[in-house]
């Protein structure tokens, strides 16, 4: 079977091959590797360029200084994706201090550390928070592993170095073993983030941030510190040998039981002012279920035992899941363990849950405690095509603070939300194109029936790019004298949101990613960067791998090219090598691919959108006549930046929003054009919004 499956293949093969092609004798004369970070709006591009038959890769640069591209180098291969996202994301000062800390790591908290520094949100890092925290954080869970009996951390080596837990549990009578999948471990146990909190060194009688001494985390002063009115953590965890009993509302349940004491021996259910800080919520030893969660979220990573915070804000409550193969429902209070049905008994009609991850990233559970409906959003532009990373805000009167929860568009402009029965319900989305409605909310769902399937289709008022390519035909006398051989695959893409609890704005990797291709020669590239109507071959529209053999037609310049022009957000994870080959069974003495215009780089500007200035950087491989220029969309000239000789290298400039007039201009999509030696070489567009 297998010998009658190969020659099939080989008879595909020959059919996609002229009589030419199969006596061809071709020769390998240039190679490139790509990998890279695409985001939104940008594209990269492989040129076949001039008489030395060679291949030019064009990228957007990283801007990333050396020693975070150090700390890149060292960190294990799945993380290096997101931890240079993270960087991107970072100013240089900030960079230089967490690749510093990454760098002069110890063994075994440098996987611990890198993941630290890649998914927390931006805005926490560049935040007053004591970057220290992060190595403190990792010591200690090393510290505690030493102690505890139903866990430890294992290590694993190699380029994919990682960490995890193994635990033991009571299952039927008989206690297993049982190792915590990888992405559980470090989300969390190790993440130092548990809700809306600042992961930092934290005064207990203010909240207020404090290094130390005065100022401690709150993974060393649960499980060690003894205020003398209360054993610590650890004497409560000393006779625990299995992580729980599998036993529904009950103390005498391994750690959970013995944590769930210590809550209960802490905390006062009783109303007092909110605060957000586990170390002051401690010192307090009251409040209502907010402050239990948060408490119990802490005392449990503390434990090593896997924990988050659910929020069901449609009935003002807050509650915990731990993780055993599952998200098991946890309130000490009660104690309600692994009863999720507990609250519709109260006479809850619960709307919406939802689980909080370390850097601000939100999914629903409601699920688990309630019967629901299906609601589907689609969100598309004016045109018609989806929009990605738009956020749905989704309401439920009555209902405590913003709403009842939120969800994020994927790479097609689509979001599901499972909502609770019998309930009405509420959205709006919004975008960096626009919202809808632009005020208050549209209703979606009147009187929610279980099972029931409901849609919401949104149009926005803005459009984003869209590349509209028509399917070229060879040429009459084609040549065979060069041939690319194209393999890409987008193995992962990056949403970005900003939740509305913390205005963090989180990265969620899904797998796996998409981009669109094609191949096109000179003029077209020229039509295509211009936005006009261009011609390409082997077009490619949200792709996540492929294969591509081409014979170029004809002995000019050609561009392979990789787009994530047409989205809004999403970034893609880019991996591709690229191959020339010549026909050394053709004479193509005198023949050359003639040399192409300078090699040019506008690279993303930031901020995108931006409110009152934005940093425009670019790249040029040769000396040359610059013109930087800025129009408004109906393509008129605002602003010359730059028309002068500059010689190669990067160069950076700020645009303070002003026209040539040094008038202020209004809000609005904007230009900017790109020129060298008067030849306008690559267009970008940014969102002025004051």
């Amino acid at each position: 079977m297998r010998k009658i499956k190969i020659l099939i293949c080989l008879l595909s093969l020959c059919l996609t091959l002229t009589c030419s092609q199969l006596n061809a004798e071709w020769e390998l004369i240039d190679s490139v590797f790509i990998s890279k970070i695409l985001p939104a709006g940008e594209k990269c591009y492989i040129a076949i360029t001039d008489s030395f038959n060679y291949l030019e890769l064009a990228l957007p640069t990283d801007k990333l200084n050396d020693k975070a591209e150090a700390a890149v180098k060292i960190a294990p291969n799945w993380l290096k994706m997101n931890l240079r996202d993270n960087f991107l994301k970072l100013d240089e000062n900030f960079q230089t201090i967490y690749a510093d800390i990454i760098i002069n790591a110890e063994y075994p908290y440098i996987d611990e550390i890198c993941f630290e520094v890649a998914h927390i949100a931006p805005q926490t890092l560049c935040s007053s928070m004591n970057p220290q925290v992060l190595t403190e954080n990792v010591e200690y869970l090393y510290k505690i592993d030493d102690y505890l009996q139903y866990a430890d951390i294992i290590d694993y080596q190699g380029e994919d170095y990682y960490s995890t837990t193994k635990y033991k549990i009571l299952e039927h009578g008989i206690i297993k073993e049982i190792e915590l999948p990888r992405e559980i471990y470090y989300w969390y146990i190790v993440h130092p983030k548990l809700n809306k909190e600042t992961p930092d060194y934290i005064d207990p009688e203010s909240g207020d941030p404090t290094d130390p001494p005065k100022g401690v985390f709150w993974r060393e002063l649960f499980f060690y510190q003894n205020d003398f009115s209360l054993l610590p953590l650890h004497a409560y965890l000393d006779t625990c040998i299995v992580l729980w009993k599998n036993e529904q509302n009950t103390t005498d349940n391994g750690a959970i039981g013995a944590i769930t004491r210590w809550i209960k021996d802490v905390m006062t259910f009783e109303s007092h002012p909110h605060h957000d800080q586990p170390m002051r919520i401690y010192q307090l030893r009251i409040g209502t279920c907010s402050a239990h969660s948060y408490l119990t979220a802490a005392a449990a990573r503390t434990s090593l035992i896997p924990t988050i915070v659910n929020v069901m804000y449609s009935d003002n409550h807050k509650i915990n899941e731990f993780w055993d193969r599952r998200w098991i429902a946890w309130e000490p209070v009660g104690p309600h363990i692994d009863s999720p049905g507990t609250y519709e008994n109260w006479g809850w009609n619960v709307a919406s849950a939802f689980n909080w991850r370390g850097d601000s990233y939100i999914w629903d559970t409601t699920e688990k405690y309630s019967e629901v409906c299906t609601l589907n959003v689609n969100v598309a532009d004016k045109d018609g095509n989806p929009v990605d990373g738009a956020r749905i805000k989704i309401n439920s009167d009555p209902c405590v603070s913003w709403g009842a929860t939120m969800g994020w568009t994927d790479y097609f402009g689509h979001k599901q939300f499972l909502l609770g029965d019998s309930r009405t319900y509420t959205a709006q989305v919004t975008s960096n194109i626009g919202d809808f409605p632009q005020t208050e909310m549209d209703t979606v769902i009147t009187n929610s029936l279980v099972d029931f399937y409901y849609n919401w289709d949104v149009t926005l008022p803005g459009v984003l790019n869209k590349l509209d390519i028509l399917q070229d035909t060879l040429p009459a006398g084609e040549t065979e004298e060069y041939r690319i051989v194209v393999e890409y695959k987008v193995p992962h893409e990056i949403l970005y949101g900003e939740n509305i609890d913390d205005n963090n704005r989180f990265s969620k990797s899904n797998s796996p990613g998409h981009i669109d291709f094609f191949i096109c020669n000179e003029e077209n590239y020229e039509k295509y960067i211009w936005d006009k109507n261009f011609k390409a071959f082997e077009i490619h529209h949200d792709s996540s791998g492929d294969s591509i053999n081409f014979i170029l037609p004809t002995p000019d310049a050609w561009f392979v090219v990789f787009s994530n022009e047409d989205k809004a957000v999403i970034t893609q994870d880019l991996q591709g090598n690229i191959k020339l080959y010549r026909n050394l069974s053709v004479d193509i003495a005198g023949s050359k691919i003639r040399k192409l215009f300078p090699m040019l780089a506008l690279y993303p500007e930031y901020p995108n959108p931006f409110t009152s200035e934005i940093n425009i950087t670019f790249y040029i491989s040769d000396s040359g006549d610059v013109e930087l220029d800025i129009y408004d969309i109906l393509g008129q000239k605002v602003k010359t930046i730059i028309h002068e000789k500059l010689y190669a290298g990067n160069y950076s400039f700020i645009w303070n929003c002003k026209n040539d007039n040094d008038q202020s201009v209004n809000s609005g999509i904007y230009l900017f054009y790109l020129k060298i030696n008067g030849k306008t070489i690559v267009i970008k567009k940014c969102l002025l919004m004051k």
